[in-house]
């Protein structure tokens, strides 16, 4: 009952997280998309802009439901069914199963033209989630006791949320070729960051022994987490005060956007962009740390009167007392650390076709990284522009996970220009629920423009 309870906490975490930043590709082939100098800083609207509340979001993961149900005799079974083999459930599954998330919400982002210039300025809050489990821990779940060592080291769960504010400026050099850069202030507000670094599991005829160790930072612009009397971290509501809160934001940094846009010939444009190069510096006023080793003998020696005494119930009892006493949080030293924020690389070609020009076909190439997770794809686009108030394109290509396709619309009226965007993988979605049944990558965008 508990093995099952803890895979299906496993399952859970990774396959029912509900689909959640990156730059808007199709952006690049909508004439009437006014934020395309965020999927490339070199590129230049027509006259001035207003922008207020733009949505990205991204959620991404290296597997999916399917690694954990099972179609069996007209039923659905979980991956712990004696009919479901270890190396099928296993051989589903990565050395490091991850699942990560982003958003990036546009507060305001003004735009103004002078000349060949054309500079930006705007206002975001974006966060990073993610995390990561090693295929040992499901080889436990699985298997049990057939092998004598597991290692659990890998255990990861951060997210980080922060601030931008940024600047970009594009200049026209000839008739064809632009550059642009967008350097931006990073101004960090809540940031946690919690690492299994040791966790070993030895089994042997005699005993299982387990050795813990892991690391958490945590940090709040708004919450100091308490210290109880025994030293330590005190998660208790009542212990959350904002008596001691720093005066200084929880992290600061500097990031910055480039690209090149070049025109070779009419018609013809080729954007080449690297988007979030940096990250911040943060201050973890609450760090804790945890480690111990715990041994488990077995039920030995106990005699019927003993185990009517209560002797059993008083040895699990204090197994679970020694497993949660390695994992709880001593108070930690203060103390900073960088952290990166995700870094995407964008190549993209354009062909408005000259019997016909609203009609455009062209490719997209995009690599991005988050910490140790990433993700690669290329993409075959067809767009159609009629007319200034609509454009719409759609996509298909291969990335890191297999198949997928996208498809984007942008609306003008009386000067707005509403524009939205998918981009989805072909492994499908459960009926119930909608969780995806393979590696996913989805990306959603929605914004409002208004030209002045």
């Amino acid at each position: 009952m508990r093995k099952s309870l803890l895979f299906a906490l496993a399952a859970t975490v990774f396959a029912a997280v509900p689909a959640a930043a990156q730059s808007f590709t199709e952006g690049f082939f909508l004439d009437g998309y006014k934020l395309a100098y965020k999927y490339n800083p070199a590129i230049r609207n027509e006259g001035d802009i207003l922008s207020l509340a733009q949505w990205q979001g991204l959620a991404r993961s290296n597997f999916g439901a399917s690694s954990f149900l099972y179609p069996t005799e007209g039923k659905i079974v979980t991956a712990l069914h004696p009919s479901v083999g270890a190396e099928q459930f296993l051989g589903s599954l990565q050395d490091d199963n991850w699942l990560s998330n982003s958003f990036n919400f546009g507060i305001a982002s003004y735009g103004w033209r002078r000349g060949d210039d054309y500079h930006t300025l705007e206002l975001n809050v974006r966060g990073d989630m993610a995390a990561s489990m090693p295929k040992e821990l499901f080889s436990i779940l699985k298997l049990g006791s057939v092998e004598t060592a597991y290692d659990l080291s890998g255990l990861r769960a951060f997210g980080n949320f922060y601030a931008e504010v940024a600047y970009g400026w594009s200049h026209k050099v000839s008739d064809w070729l632009s550059f642009g850069v967008r350097p931006k202030l990073l101004i960090g507000l809540a940031s946690a960051d919690y690492n299994v670094n040791e966790f070993t599991l030895s089994m042997n005829e005699d005993k299982y022994t387990a050795t813990v160790g892991a690391d958490l930072d945590l940090t709040s612009g708004w919450r100091k987490i308490g210290v109880s009397e025994d030293g330590n971290l005190d998660f208790n509501p009542l212990a959350l005060s904002a008596r001691d809160r720093w005066k200084l934001p929880s992290g600061i940094g500097l990031a910055a956007d480039m690209g090149v846009l070049i025109t070779p010939v009419e018609g013809l444009s080729i954007s080449l962009s690297v988007l979030d190069l940096g990250g911040l510096l943060w201050h973890y006023g609450n760090a804790g740390q945890s480690g111990g080793t715990v041994t488990f003998e077995g039920v030995t020696d106990l005699s019927i009167e003993e185990i009517q005494g209560g002797e059993l119930a008083g040895q699990f009892t204090q197994l679970k007392d020694d497993f949660l006493g390695s994992l709880t949080l001593k108070a930690g030293e203060k103390k900073g650390a960088f952290k990166a924020i995700p870094f995407t690389s964008n190549a993209a070609v354009r062909w408005d076709l000259p019997f016909y020009r609203p009609l455009s076909i062209g490719a997209t190439g995009t690599y991005s990284k988050m910490e140790s997770m990433e993700y690669a794809d290329g993409r075959f686009v067809l767009a159609w522009n009629p007319c200034n108030w609509l454009g719409v394109t759609a996509n298909v290509g291969y990335g890191s996970f297999g198949l997928g396709w996208g498809a984007a619309l942008t609306v003008g009226c009386n000067g707005f220009h509403l524009n939205a965007g998918l981009q989805e993988d072909c492994g499908g979605r459960m009926p119930y629920g909608g969780s995806h049944l393979t590696p996913f990558n989805s990306i959603l965008t929605i914004g409002l423009t208004y030209d002045l």
